[in-house]
């Protein structure tokens, strides 16, 4: 079993790679140790507020520094004024760290850089939100949706997401309280679990395939999704890895024909695999490879920027810039005029991003081609669903404690 000075080292390895470009969620995947996990995720939360308390304490600017030094500062500062190790139990911890990173030569800097970063009575402090996230993401969400609502979902957006899922069936959701899973059902999203005591054991009916992680707000698309055409039909997810939005969707629906595709070959075959016996085609989404006006149900949850997502990737909002969000949307605009191709008359485009802005979302809708119309989603909204509507008839739902943000829009084509 590993103890804290194995998950710090293999924290600080892995905060190294996330500088060099890596992302958390892929070096995370299969990490089952929560103390790397939180350790990791919570640097890159409060990196920004972190680094400008290191900033004037060291000589040389943190940037100059080499990568094992700079991880280490960062980690011994997270510790201490965000977990509330005590100041000279995490500056010890982090000394002994660095040596151990065969950086010796730095352990009197970090000792001293540590002690004053952490000194005036150190320990945990109420985290700052000023610090969580980039000034134009700030700006922008308070002007978009009003300052109350941008800080409620800025500080959802700091706090670690509890792992939600969804069962294959009754028997799966029977075996896992019988193996110890304290389960309780999420506030609004019909069949999300999750376990507050026994997590051990509901995770483990996830790697014996019997349920499937996934956040609330992105299982609710699926929902929507199926009820928008009433589960029946001809379905098509385009933009369908890593396969959950698929899966749920092949069972709540009772469907004649449901097809997934991604772009990506490799994704493609990880996807078949992954919800077999559902075919699987690598098509780009801008020429989707499927025959025109025959589908009823077109789900196409499109890459984006990503911002409502911050919680599970939080390096993502200091690497993503204004410019980021208008490339999605020229990218987003070619996939959804294909997609309209691909319906039936009824048929209808159920369009989703895990982006909160709204270039990426309402602004496609503002003019409806020909012979489309918006479709009503309020008639297929959970109770409790904590969402604003947008001036296109679709849902935006913000970060907050229950899951990610999303937004979601539905055309039709008249019949």
């Amino acid at each position: 079993m590993a103890n804290a000075s194995d998950d710090r080292r293999r924290a600080v390895r892995l905060l190294i790679r996330i500088d060099d470009g890596a992302f958390a969620s892929r070096l995370l995947d299969g990490v089952r140790s929560a103390g790397v996990r939180t350790r990791v995720l919570g640097v890159q939360r409060w990196i920004r507020r972190i680094d400008h308390r290191l900033g004037p304490l060291s000589k040389r600017p943190l940037d100059r520094l080499d990568p094992e030094v700079r991880a280490v500062l960062r980690l011994g500062v997270f510790e201490g004024a965000v977990l509330g190790v005590p100041p000279a139990v995490a500056t010890d911890a982090m000394v002994r760290l660095v040596r151990s990173l065969r950086k010796s030569s730095a352990s009197g800097m970090v000792n001293a850089v540590l002690r004053r970063a952490l000194g005036s009575g150190g320990g945990k402090e109420a985290p700052d939100l000023r610090w969580s996230h980039p000034e134009w993401v700030w700006r922008r969400w308070s002007a978009a949706f009003g300052p109350e609502p941008a800080e409620a979902a800025m500080s959802a957006a700091q706090e670690p997401a509890d792992p939600w899922v969804w069962f294959a069936d009754d028997a799966s959701r029977a075996e896992a309280e019988g193996s110890g899973a304290a389960l309780e059902a999420h506030p609004w999203c019909p069949g999300a679990w999750t376990a507050g005591d026994g997590r051990s054991a509901l995770m483990a009916r996830v790697h014996a395939g019997d349920a499937v992680v996934q956040d609330p707000s992105s299982q609710l698309v699926a929902h929507l999704a199926s009820a928008v055409v009433g589960g029946r039909g001809s379905a098509a997810d385009l933009c369908a890895a890593p396969g959950g939005k698929t899966a749920l969707l092949n069972r709540l629906g009772d469907w004649d024909r449901l097809v997934a595709g991604d772009r990506s070959p490799a994704k493609a075959h990880r996807l078949g695999r992954r919800i077999d016996p559902v075919p699987v085609v690598a098509a780009d989404a801008v020429r989707p490879a499927l025959p025109a006006g025959v589908w009823h149900l077109v789900l196409l949850d499109a890459p984006c920027s990503g911002t409502g997502t911050f919680r599970r990737h939080p390096e993502l909002k200091w690497r993503l810039t204004p410019d980021a969000v208008i490339e999605s949307a020229a990218l987003q605009r070619a996939m959804i005029a294909a997609s309209l191709e691909l319906l039936a008359p009824g048929g209808a485009l159920v369009y989703s991003t895990c982006s909160v802005e709204p270039e990426e979302n309402e602004a496609h809708f503002e003019r409806i081609p020909d012979g489309f119309e918006l479709a009503d989603l309020s008639g297929h909204l959970p109770d409790g669903l904590p969402y604003l509507e947008t001036p296109a008839s679709g849902i935006r739902i913000l970060p907050h404690a229950h899951g990610d943000g999303f937004t979601v829009h539905a055309l039709r084509r008249r019949g």
